[in-house]
């Protein structure tokens, strides 16, 4: 039944057709019938890898030189006001940061601002007490090694 009360209709057919909506995807070019095919979906929205999000740089040989050496990637990640796992740079761990706030540009600017408009007696200091307001350290829990900022400004 749906949910007029009356009877519920079937769903559509799915298309048959190579490359439409349930259909089977045609070969790539270069497609050796002797192989076995691979599938390949499209990514789900909102849909998120085990891989760390943000852009990779590979450091190694400048181009030109003509020597062969070992390419190290590292990661830049940006770190955000939440809690986030990463692995330790100093104990190679896979942790959940620790975060900690601490006053920034921001928690200051506040401050200034409540103090020239006329917040004096410690009332200019409030914004030292809203941890929304300050920059978030992130640390590891295992070392408490610093891996990173998240500054408000």
């Amino acid at each position: 039944m749906d949910h007029k009360g009356g009877p519920m209709e079937p769903p559509p057919p799915y298309s048959a057709q190579p490359g439409g909506p349930g259909g089977p995807v045609p070969p790539p070019p270069g497609f050796m019938a002797g192989q076995p095919a691979a599938t390949v979906y499209p990514a789900q929205p909102g849909y998120q890898s085990g891989y760390p999000i943000g852009p990779s740089v590979v450091i190694g040989a400048p181009p030109g030189s003509g020597t062969v050496a070992a390419a190290v990637i590292v990661n830049v990640q940006g770190f955000g006001p939440y809690p986030m796992q990463v692995t330790c740079s100093q104990c190679s761990a896979q942790v959940m940061t620790e975060t900690v706030a601490s006053p920034g540009l921001l928690t200051w600017l506040l401050s200034g601002t409540l103090f020239l408009v006329g917040c004096w007696l410690g009332c200019c200091l409030i914004p030292c007490c809203i941890p929304e307001c300050q920059d978030i350290e992130h640390r590891c829990p295992n070392c408490k090694t610093h891996l990173g900022t998240y500054r408000r400004l």
